[in-house]
């Protein structure tokens, strides 16, 4: 079972990829052909409602030309910001 914190940070980096996913104006059908990832898996993590492996996580980030590592770095400032509110 994952902890706490990690489970923060993988929701903030899917949060943080599907916001850019609308900003550049890209639908989750465009995002499944651009990534590999199966629309399904997309659908269900923007959703939150499953989380996709590290490897689905990197191929989204990637089809997005965003920096894996600079994702997980906010992603991990948000996480930290988030659970020192709650």
């Amino acid at each position: 079972m994952p902890s706490e914190k990690s489970e923060a940070i993988v929701n903030a980096l899917l949060v943080r990829i599907f916001e850019a996913r609308k900003n550049v104006g890209v639908s989750q059908e465009r995002l499944a052909e651009l990534s590999g990832v199966d629309l399904g898996v997309i659908s269900r993590a923007e959703n939150l409602v499953r989380i996709p492996g590290m490897a689905s996580i990197l191929d989204l980030a990637i089809a997005l030309d965003l920096d894996p590592g600079a994702l997980l770095a906010a992603a991990t400032n948000d996480a930290n910001e988030n659970l020192s509110l709650g």
